[in-house]
C-alpha cells in the first residue's frame, strides 16, 4: 500500500509541476531527410551542471548570451541541496524541470514539456521540431547513452538529425562523455547517437525517476517576457533554507542531516558518495556570490548573501579536499562534519536574506528588482 501511495504522489507531482502535454501526431509538421541547426554554440563544462548549461546554449540560440551563473540563478539550480539515503547528497536546490519553467519567461521564452509512450511518434516529434529550428533538450540516462552500467541522470541538447540518428551538443564533458570542456562557436559537428540508443537512454531515465510517460522532450518557443524577480527570490530562498518533504531533506536541513549521518557512522560512512555534491557546491557557490555582486550591488542585504555563499564555497572545498585525501580517522570526521554544518548555516542565512528581501519588496520599502 505504501508503495502505491508513493507512486500516486510521485505521478501527481510530475503531472502538476512539469505541466506535460501529450504529443499529437496531427500537430507535427513534415520535415526533410536531414537537418542541422547552425546557430547554437556548443558550451560544455566539467562539473555536473547539465540543466543550466543546456539552457545557456539554447538561450544563446535565441540571442541571449549570459554566463551560466545567470541561468543558475533564474532556475535556482545551484541554490540549495538535497539528501536521501538512496540517492545520496547533491548541492542542487530545485528540480531542473520546474526550474526551467521558472526561468523561461525571464528569457522571453516559453518552456514546453512534451511526452509520449510511442517511440515512433517521439522520433518524429524530435525531427519535426529540429527541422523548424528549435534545439531540443532531452532528459536521459548518461550511462545508457554511452554504454555504461551505472545510471547517471542527465540531459542533452539535440541540434540535428539524419535518417538514422541525431547530432547533439554534450553540456558536461567528463567521463563517460567523449568530449572536452569549452565554449565553441555555432556550427560545430557535435556528437552522434542512433535512434535506438537515444530511445534506450531516454526510456531508462524515465524508468529511473518513475515518470508516468516513457519519452519526454523539452523545447523553448518565443513567449511572454517577465522581469519581476519575486518568484525567483521565493524559489531560491526556500531551496536554501529547506526542510523535510516526503522523507527527503532539502536545503540547509539536508546538509545538517548529512553531517549527522557522517558523525553517526564515522569511518563506516562511504565518503565517496558525497564527492560529487561537494564538487558542485565548491564550483557553484562562488558563481552565486558573483551574480549577487554583479546584478544587485546596490542592495546591502544581497551583498551579505554573497558573503555567505563565499563561506559555503570555502567549506565545501575544504570538505572535498578531505574526502579526496581518503583519510577517515575520527579527527577527520569531526572536521568534515564541522565544515558541513558551517556550510549549512551559511546557506540558511543566504536563503533567509532572499526571503526577507522578498518581504521588503512586498511592503514597498524598496524598488522592485528586475532582470
Amino acid at each position: 500500500m505504501r508503495k502505491l501511495i508513493t507512486r500516486f504522489m510521485t505521478g501527481w507531482y510530475y503531472r502538476t509541476m512539469y505541466r506535460p502535454t501529450r504529443l499529437n501526431a496531427g500537430s507535427l509538421s513534415d520535415f526533410p531527410s536531414e537537418h542541422f541547426i547552425a546557430t547554437m554554440p556548443w558550451i560544455s563544462v566539467r562539473e555536473a551542471l547539465c540543466p543550466s548549461t543546456a539552457l545557456q546554449m539554447i538561450a544563446a540560440h535565441h540571442g541571449i548570451n549570459q554566463p551560466r551563473r545567470y541561468f543558475d540563478f533564474l532556475m535556482g539550480f545551484s541554490y540549495g541541496a538535497s539528501y536521501r539515503d538512496d540517492f545520496g547528497f547533491i548541492t542542487v536546490g530545485t528540480d531542473p524541470e520546474t526550474g526551467l519553467i521558472t526561468a523561461a519567461p525571464y528569457l522571453g521564452l516559453e518552456q514546453r514539456y512534451l511526452v509520449t509512450d510511442d517511440a515512433t511518434l517521439y522520433l518524429r516529434a524530435l525531427r519535426s521540431y529540429l527541422a523548424r529550428g528549435y534545439p531540443v533538450r532531452v532528459p536521459l540516462d548518461m550511462g545508457a547513452l554511452y554504454g555504461q552500467a551505472e545510471a547517471l541522470p542527465h540531459n542533452e541538447v539535440l541540434v540535428g538529425y539524419d535518417a538514422g540518428g541525431f547530432t547533439y551538443y554534450e553540456p558536461v564533458s567528463r567521463p563517460p562523455a567523449p568530449s572536452q570542456p569549452g565554449h565553441l562557436p555555432p556550427g560545430q559537428p557535435g556528437l552522434y547517437v542512433t535512434d535506438e540508443r537515444l530511445l534506450l537512454a531516454v526510456a531508462r531515465e524515465s524508468s529511473l525517476f518513475d515518470y508516468p510517460w516513457r519519452y519526454p522532450l523539452v523545447v523553448f518557443e518565443p513567449g511572454p517576457s517577465h522581469s519581476d524577480l519575486a518568484p525567483v527570490w521565493r524559489q531560491n530562498g526556500q531551496a536554501l533554507v529547506g526542510g523535510n518533504r516526503w522523507g527527503q531533506q532539502w536545503g540547509a536541513a539536508a546538509i545538517e542531516r548529512l553531517a549527522d549521518e557522517i558523525k553517526r557512522l564515522g569511518e563506516h560512512f562511504n565518503l565517496a558518495q558525497i564527492e560529487l555534491g561537494l564538487e558542485i557546491g565548491a564550483a557553484t557557490r562562488p558563481d552565486n556570490a558573483a551574480h549577487m555582486r554583479e546584478h544587485f550591488g546596490d542592495h546591502v542585504d544581497l551583498q551579505m548573501a554573497a558573503d555567505h555563499f563565499d563561506i559555503a564555497a570555502r567549506c565545501y572545498q575544504a570538505a572535498l579536499d578531505t574526502v579526496r585525501h581518503g583519510n577517515t580517522g575520527s579527527s577527520v570526521i569531526a572536521k568534515l562534519t564541522a565544515w558541513l554544518r558551517e556550510a549549512a548555516a551559511a546557506e540558511r542565512a543566504a536563503g533567509q536574506i532572499f526571503l526577507a528581501h522578498l518581504d521588503k519588496r512586498r511592503a514597498h520599502t524598496q524598488p522592485r528588482d528586475e532582470i
